[in-house]
């Protein structure tokens, strides 16, 4: 039983993967820009559809493929920040939601009329072109029972793992790191104090459209077929990760990251159980209900910062 419930764990691997990348991509904005970017999944998916066309039309390698998705998910978001939030800066950050609202329908109505029809991407393409010798997945023999760990999800996990301590590197030492922390304690201080904050949120915009089209070709190349708003889900839970572990801090959102799946997973595997066959029809109930508990006994997150206004 132990082994089936790690092998469930396992199987949370690349959700986990996919909603860290979309959490911090999503806080990042938060924090720079005072938004909550609702466009976040639509620009993924646009970038995810440009990987697919590159893979499947012209047959580039695939990495050169993800690589051509991430920019272009960089240019979005820069034109984004710079012909749209930048014109708009002093618009408050309801208003600021209702414009990553109308992008969303931009993107949804744009998407079927330039890429067509949904399509998967081949990742059995890039599995082959991988020379390090991993087998289609890998089973660890435990306790008379089996643990299966899919190559995508390891891969994933590997790559997701590398960017993100990239990221928080960054963050902590880099001077665009610093820029970010002014920016998202308060941007007019920051600019006072020296800080183009002009430069920082349109990095932090282009670094937010690559990882959500990283997070998109991940979630693509685990068999699922990609359509205009297949990342919502994700996005939703990226959200949610961002309130429960508090959007106050950078790595908060990606512990929150991590708990959501795994606690899916926790309710999921409740069903071996006898007398809780059909729990997995109410699983992210489930989840979605433990994590208001916890919003209600602590508000700003499990790793926010209680702000205390001076009047």
């Amino acid at each position: 039983m132990f082994t089936s419930f790690l092998s469930t764990i396992c199987g949370s691997l690349l959700s986990i993967c996919v909603t860290a990348l979309a959490a911090f991509a999503v806080t990042l904005i938060f924090r720079t820009s005072t938004t909550t970017n609702f466009a976040q999944g639509a620009i993924a998916a646009f970038g995810c559809y440009f990987v697919a066309y590159l893979l499947n039309d012209k047959g580039i390698p695939v990495w050169l493929g993800v690589f051509a998705g991430m920019f272009a998910g960089v240019v979005v978001g820069l034109v984004i920040d710079v012909f749209i939030f930048r014109n708009g800066r002093r618009v408050n950050a309801i208003g600021k939601q209702i414009i990553t609202m109308g992008i969303v329908s931009l993107f949804f109505g744009g998407i079927p009329l330039v890429f067509g029809t949904p399509e998967r991407i081949p990742f059995e393409a890039f599995y082959n072109t991988v020379k390090a010798k991993v087998p289609p997945n890998i089973v660890i023999p435990l306790g008379g029972g089996e643990i299966v760990i899919t190559k995508h999800a390891l891969i994933c996990l590997a790559i997701t793992v590398a960017v993100l301590a990239l990221l928080f590197i960054l963050l902590k030492y880099s001077k665009w790191g610093l820029g970010v922390r002014a920016t998202a304690s308060n941007e007019f201080t920051a600019e006072l104090m020296g800080v183009d904050t002009h430069i920082i949120t349109a990095v932090s915009w282009s670094i937010a459209g690559a990882l959500g089209v990283l997070a998109a070709v991940m979630y693509a190349g685990g068999g699922t077929t990609i359509s205009a708003s297949f990342m919502t889900t994700i996005q939703v839970n990226a959200f949610l990760a961002g309130i429960l572990g508090g959007f106050s801090t950078f790595y908060g959102p990606v512990v929150g990251a991590v708990l959501i799946p795994l606690a899916a997973s926790c309710v999921g595997f409740l069903a071996n159980f006898k007398g809780f066959s059909g729990i997995s029809r109410w699983q992210m109930v489930i989840v979605y209900v433990m994590m208001l508990v916890v919003i209600l006994i602590k508000p700003e997150g499990i790793f926010g910062k209680r702000t205390i206004k001076k009047v």
